[in-house]
C-alpha cells in the first residue's frame, strides 16, 4: 500500500487530517467524560442507596424480629403448647378450644401487621365464622406449596403468597413455627400471616417507584416492590453480593443465557452480618447514565460544529499554502533549456520565498552547467587519451620483469628468478586486460604468488593454509582484494617476529560469498577503530573498501577485529555471488536500488 501522503493532494490531506484529529480527539474526550461521569454517578448513587437501604433494613428487621418473638412467645405459652382435645369431656374440650382461639385472636388484635393466624393440628374441627384465627387439619399442610420449606426445620419465613380472608384474596408473608409440648411432643404448625403491604410500605420509604426485594439467607424472595421479573435475575447475582453492603452492575444476561430484552441494572444491597435477610435495590442502568449520555450528546454537537468550522478555516489556510506550491510546480513543468524567464512572485518572505529563491539559483546553476558541458566533453576526451597512454606503462613493466627473469636465470640467480616470475604473474593478473573483476581462482593465484614471495624471504617462519572449495573458484570478485590484507598481516601483525601463520578460507553463506583471513600476529592496536577514517587500514585496504563500495553499494561487509581469546586479527569479507553473465546486470540493479 502506497503512502497516502505521496498519493493525494495536500488540501485533501489537510481536510482529512484535521477532521480525523477532531473526531478522534472528540471521541476520546466523550469516552473519558462518559466513563468518569458514569463511575462518579454510580459511586454517588450507591452511597445514597446504601444509606437509605440500611435505614429501611433496620425498620424492616424490627418488624420481622417482632413477628418471630411473638411466634416464640406463643409457642412457649401453655395454652398453645399443652393444648389437647383428647379429653372425654366435650365441654372441657370446648373450653380449651375457646381459650386457644381467644389467645391467638388477641395476638392478631395486638399486632396490626398480622393479617391472620392459621394453626395446623390434629382433629382441628371447625373454626369460628369471621374469625382471624383458623384451625386446619395438619394433613392439608402437606398439600401446600410452602410445605417443603417447613418440613425439615422448626421455623422459617415463607415468601409472599396469597390467602383467602374476609376481605377476599390477600397477599401475605408468613412465618411458620412448629409447636412442641414441654415433653417434646409435636403439637402442630403455627402460621402467622403478615400483611405484605405493611412490609412493602417499609421497603418503599420515600421512593415509591423503586425496585426492591427482601431476600432470606437462601436467596429466596420474601417480598418485592416494582418489577417482579427481576426476581429471576437476583438469583444469578446473589453469590456476588458479599459483605454487609455493596453494589455491582448486572449484564444483559441471566445465569449465562443470552437475552436480547434484558436490561442492565445497578444493584445495591444491605444486610447485617447477624441477620438472615438481604434488602436489594435494582436501578435501571440507563437512569444512572442519563446525565452522562446527555453530556456526551452535547459534546458531540459541539464536536460536529467544531469540525465544520475547522474545515472552513482549513479550506482558506490550505488554499493560501497550496497557491505558491502550484506556482512552483507550473514553473518546473514549463522549464526548458532555452533560457525562459522564471515567473515567480517576489513578495514571499517566508519558507516559500526561500524555496522560490533556491529554485532561481538552481536554474542559474543548470544554465551554467549547460554552458560548461562542451568544455567538460573536450576535457573528458583528453583524459581518455591520457588513460590509454598510461596503460602502456604496466605492460612495459611486465615486459621488463620478464627480461630481468631471463637475466637472473642466465647468471644462476634461481631464487631471484623465481621472485621475478611470481611478480610477473601478479602483474599479469593485475592487468587482466583492463577488467575490474576476475575469478576467485585468479584472485587466489594472485594472493598465492605474493605469499610465495614472502615465504622465500621468511623461509620456514611463515606458515600458510588456504581452504577454497572448487565450486567457488568460478565466481567473480574485484581484483587485488586479498593481497592488501595479507600484506597488512605480514608487515604489521608479524613486525619484529620471525614466525607467523596465516589462514585463508572461503565459503558460501546463502547468496553471499564469505572470505576470512586470520593471523596470529600482535593484533589491532587499542582504539584503532576511533582513528581518523583517512588513517585506517593503510592505502591498500582503503582502496579495497572504496572499490567494493563503488561496485556493491551497501551489499558488502568488510569487518576487521581481534581474535577472541587469542592473539592475532581476523578479516571477514562478505559480498554477493557474481557470475560472468551477471556483471552488467548487477551494475544496473545496484544503480536502480540506490536511486
Amino acid at each position: 500500500m502506497k503512502n497516502m501522503f505521496k498519493r493525494y493532494r495536500i488540501d485533501y490531506l489537510l481536510y482529512g487530517g484535521l477532521a480525523s484529529f477532531v473526531v478522534i480527539f472528540l471521541a476520546i474526550v466523550i469516552g473519558l467524560t462518559y466513563t468518569l461521569s458514569t463511575q462518579e454517578m454510580a459511586r454517588m448513587t450507591s452511597y445514597y442507596q446504601q444509606g437509605q437501604l440500611s435505614e429501611l433494613y433496620n425498620k424492616i428487621e424490627i418488624q420481622m424480629r417482632s413477628i418471630e418473638q411473638i411466634s416464640l412467645a406463643a409457642s412457649r405459652n401453655t395454652t398453645l403448647s399443652e393444648y389437647s382435645d383428647i379429653s372425654e369431656d366435650a365441654y372441657s374440650n370446648y373450653q380449651k378450644r375457646v381459650e386457644l382461639d381467644t389467645f391467638l385472636a388477641n395476638i392478631t388484635y395486638a399486632t396490626p401487621i398480622i393479617q391472620s393466624i392459621e394453626y395446623y393440628m390434629k382433629n382441628a374441627g371447625h373454626s369460628q365464622y369471621q374469625s382471624l384465627v383458623a384451625f386446619i387439619d395438619e394433613k392439608q399442610a402437606k398439600s401446600q406449596d410452602w410445605y417443603a420449606l417447613v418440613d425439615h426445620t422448626d421455623f422459617t419465613w415463607i415468601g409472599q403468597h396469597t390467602i383467602t380472608s374476609l376481605q377476599g384474596e390477600v397477599s401475605v408473608i408468613s412465618f411458620a413455627r412448629k409447636i412442641y409440648s414441654n415433653s417434646g411432643n409435636y403439637q402442630g404448625l403455627l402460621m402467622l400471616h403478615v400483611k405484605a403491604s405493611s412490609i412493602q410500605n417499609l421497603m418503599r420509604g420515600e421512593t415509591p417507584d423503586s425496585n426492591r426485594m427482601l431476600l432470606d439467607s437462601g436467596g429466596r424472595v420474601i417480598t418485592l416492590i416494582g418489577d417482579s421479573s427481576l426476581q429471576k435475575k437476583v438469583k444469578a447475582y446473589m453469590p456476588k453480593m458479599e459483605g454487609e453492603s455493596g453494589y455491582l452492575k448486572s449484564g444483559p444476561s441471566i445465569e449465562g443465557e443470552p437475552d436480547a430484552d434484558a436490561t442492565k441494572h445497578f444493584i445495591v444491597w444491605a444486610r447485617h452480618f447477624y441477620a438472615n435477610w438481604t434488602l436489594v435495590e435494582f436501578t435501571p442502568w440507563n437512569q444512572i447514565t442519563r446525565g452522562s449520555v446527555r453530556i456526551a450528546e452535547i459534546l458531540s454537537l459541539v464536536g460536529i460544529s467544531a469540525i465544520v468550522i475547522a474545515l472552513f478555516i482549513t479550506l482558506y489556510v490550505s488554499s493560501q499554502l497550496i497557491k505558491p506550491i502550484r506556482l512552483l510546480v507550473r514553473e518546473m513543468g514549463g522549464y526548458s533549456a532555452n533560457g525562459r524567464t522564471i515567473n515567480l512572485p517576489n513578495d514571499y518572505y517566508n519558507e516559500f520565498g526561500v524555496l522560490f529563491s533556491g529554485y532561481r539559483k538552481l536554474i542559474d546553476r543548470i544554465q551554467a552547467l549547460y554552458l560548461s558541458l562542451e568544455n567538460q566533453y573536450k576535457q573528458q576526451k583528453n583524459a581518455e587519451i591520457k588513460a590509454l597512454q598510461a596503460m602502456i606503462n604496466p605492460h612495459f613493466l611486465y615486459n621488463t620483469l620478464d627480461q630481468l627473469n631471463w637475466m637472473a636465470l642466465s647468471t644462476g640467480q634461481d631464487k631471484l628468478s623465481h621472485i621475478l616470475e611470481l611478480m610477473g604473474r601478479m602483474f599479469r593478473i593485475g592487468l587482466s586486460n583492463g577488467e575490474s573483476l576476475i575469478t576467485i581462482r585468479e584472485e587466489f593465484i594472485h594472493a598465492e604468488c605474493y605469499l610465495q614471495i614472502q615465504q622465500l624471504r621468511w623461509e620456514e617462519g611463515l606458515m600458510v593454509t588456504i581452504d577454497v572449495p572448487e565450486h567457488l573458484k568460478g565466481w567473480y570478485i574485484p581484483k587485488i582484494t586479498l593481497q592488501p590484507f595479507i600484506e597488512n598481516a605480514i608487515m604489521h601483525g608479524f613486525n619484529e617476529r620471525t614466525t607467523g601463520s596465516i589462514n585463508i578460507k572461503a565459503q558460501v553463506e546463502g547468496e553471499d560469498i564469505v572470505i576470512s583471513i586470520s593471523d596470529d600476529g600482535v593484533g589491532l592496536k587499542k582504539n584503532w577503530d576511533t582513528m581518523k577514517k583517512g588513517n585506517t587500514g593503510g592505502y591498500g585496504i582503503r582502496n579495497v573498501r572504496e572499490r567494493f563500495e563503488a561496485f556493491f553499494g551497501d551489499s558488502y561487509q568488510i569487518d576487521i577485529k581481534n581474535n577472541d581469546n587469542a592473539s592475532g586479527t581476523t578479516v571477514v569479507i562478505r559480498f554477493p555471488k557474481l557470475k560472468s553473465k551477471e556483471l552488467e546486470d548487477w551494475g544496473r540493479r545496484l544503480t536502480r536500488s540506490q536511486n
